[in-house]
């Protein structure tokens, strides 16, 4: 929310969620009509609300068109400051669902979609697996072979080519392999890259240290943006990219990162409301194919709550 708030329009979004909420409220669509009747403002901010929340695809019932006379003009219960910030963000990022261009995925070479994933041949015989919602590039000249990784997570199974070595950058980690099989993951805090056969070598932007590792089967390295700091773990076979079984597997993971990964499946927004429920851990396996349910599974648990009365949003809270 801004430092100096809309009335008007902040009203209108009070009206708005009272109404979906309560759609056969009579006496509440009366106050309404009354509402937007008492100055065009009022109407205009009232239509450009409703219109952002049809067109996002959750189409409410035009309110009941009753004599006003006998109805006392109130003002709706104003929701909290919080809430309200919620909504609007919430109808704004519908209007941006709805029409906001994907300039990213417009100019990538390959791309897969939200809840979905492809496989792609490339033209050496290797082998890539985008993950939902993922953009990558490649170049491919007589020297090398070239994968960015533009956002999300793929896995590669790559032909080996003594003559030219195979290379996927993602964020600012650059991977070099001849012949094996890897997952890579460029997340908002980071990048992982997994090797589930074969060797590959990481190059990672760090000064102090070492930047480059070599990883071998069922190595896991963690790049980490923010602080540039790297770890290497080791996985268990069942945890090197379970996306492709569309499964979220999260070890001691907090909330936030697992909506984090969520987001990636579900279209629309996951808004949550609660700190320090994003910091609760979790241990568990998730359904990549339902995030609304997966996420439920997740939170519930933990006392949280799932809303999705707010069109393409996902509200995270805690149980009053």
């Amino acid at each position: 929310m801004t430092d100096n708030p809309n009335p008007i329009w902040e009203t209108a979004l009070d009206w708005l969620l009272l109404i979906q909420e309560n759609p056969h409220d009579h006496e509440l669509a009366e106050r309404l009509s009354l509402w937007r009747a008492s100055a065009p403002e009022h109407d205009a901010a009232y239509r450009k609300a409703l219109k952002v929340w049809r067109l996002s695809g959750e189409a409410l019932s035009s309110p009941i068109a009753v004599a006003p006379a006998p109805v006392t003009l109130r003002p709706p219960t104003p929701l909290s400051r919080r809430k309200r910030a919620l909504v609007g963000a919430a109808v704004a990022a519908s209007a941006l669902l709805m029409w906001g261009p994907d300039w990213q995925a417009m100019q990538a070479d390959y791309r897969s979609p939200i809840a979905e994933h492809r496989t792609i041949a490339l033209s050496d015989g290797s082998q890539m697996l985008l993950d939902s919602n993922t953009l990558a590039d490649a170049q491919f000249n007589p020297e090398q072979r070239e994968i960015t990784l533009v956002r999300g997570q793929a896995f590669f199974s790559v032909t080996h080519d003594a003559n030219r070595a195979f290379y996927v950058n993602a964020g600012d980690v650059r991977v070099r392999v001849t012949g094996t099989a890897f997952a890579v993951n460029l997340g908002d805090n980071g990048v992982d890259v997994s090797v589930e056969s074969g060797t590959v070598v990481v190059q990672t932007p760090q000064s102090s240290t070492s930047s480059t590792h070599l990883l071998g089967q069922g190595d896991q390295l963690h790049f980490t943006a923010s602080d540039q700091h790297t770890r290497i773990a080791q996985l268990p076979p069942e945890q090197i990219a379970p996306w492709r079984r569309w499964q979220l597997v999260a070890v001691d993971q907090s909330i936030d990162d697992v909506i984090m990964q969520l987001r990636r499946y579900q279209p629309g927004l996951i808004v949550l409301t609660d700190k320090a429920l994003g910091q609760r851990r979790i241990t568990a396996a998730l359904n990549l194919r339902n995030p609304k349910s997966a996420l439920q599974a997740a939170i519930a648990p933990l006392g949280g709550r799932l809303q999705d009365s707010v069109p393409y949003t996902l509200i995270v809270s805690t149980k009053p």
